[in-house]
């Protein structure tokens, strides 16, 4: 019980002197969003299916309500999407890397343009796979996944972060 006692004490303490902060809804900028568009101007098919789920659920999980009728609307373009081959064995490949640069535009319900994210710098993830076909598709297609979620992870916290800092909230 002690232990448990000095243990919370200390985790206390620590998240108040590192500089972290725990966020509520009650601090978000705002509570309510809809995603309109998801643009893929890639030639990777289906990536504007994955971002859309994948915002949405990273935007529920952060505390934002989702639904259509909301005064803040988000736009995602999907802007390059790159598969590169980085290593051989025996002339097939067995790693991959893939960069892909997304950017974000935030509107207000009258069309006026309020903020637009952008990335500091593409997003890359690597990955490695043995000879079959189907172990390559699967391993990229998990990737990919991956890759969108750091995406929106990184969106969401220029959201919460810069959106409130420039509009005074």
């Amino acid at each position: 019980m002690r232990k448990l006692l000095t243990l919370s004490v200390f985790f206390t303490v620590f998240l108040m002197g590192c500089g972290y902060s725990l966020q509520t809804k009650a601090k978000l900028p705002f509570q309510e969003i809809y995603i309109r568009n998801v643009e893929n101007l890639t030639l990777e098919p289906g990536l504007q299916d994955k971002m859309r789920r994948i915002m949405y659920h990273t935007l529920t999980l952060n505390g934002f309500k989702v639904v259509e009728k909301a005064d803040k609307i988000l736009d995602i373009q999907i802007k390059n999407f790159r598969y590169t081959t980085l290593s051989e064995i025996s002339l097939e490949t067995v790693e991959y890397q893939i960069l892909m640069e997304v950017g974000a535009t935030l509107y207000s319900r009258d069309g006026k343009k309020i903020k637009e994210f952008t990335p500091s710098s593409p997003f890359l993830t690597y990955f490695r796979t043995t000879k079959e076909l189907q172990s390559v598709i699967a391993n990229k297609n998990l990737a990919v996944e991956s890759l969108l979620r750091d995406i929106c992870d990184d969106f969401i916290r220029k959201l919460i972060f810069e959106y409130a800092s420039d509009s005074g909230v």
